[in-house]
């Protein structure tokens, strides 16, 4: 399945999608990032649907991750993250 990544963090994420995932259910997310030569590298992550609800396109999800985001796990969802609280202070 396909969804919209609306927000991510170190213990899960927010996404919207056109199916309804059901809660508990298992789910593996793929992220994309692009390295400074722009080659892409996937990170994916495991997690459980925590939560999911209808929206005006389909559905809200919130997915929470098995393990916390580490800099040794997830080098590219860490640096992501590092970089985005460095640029909202």
């Amino acid at each position: 399945m396909t969804a919209v990544l609306d927000n991510v963090n170190s213990v899960g994420a927010g996404l919207h999608a056109k199916e309804k995932l059901a809660a508990a259910l298992p789910v593996t997310v793929s992220l994309a990032f692009l390295d400074s030569h722009r080659a892409e590298q996937i990170e994916r992550l495991d997690g459980k649907v925590a939560w999911a609800k209808p929206w005006q396109k389909g559905f809200l999800i919130g997915v929470a991750w098995d393990e916390l985001v580490t800099k040794e796990k997830n080098r590219w969802l860490y640096y992501y993250l590092e970089e985005t609280v460095k640029s909202s202070l």
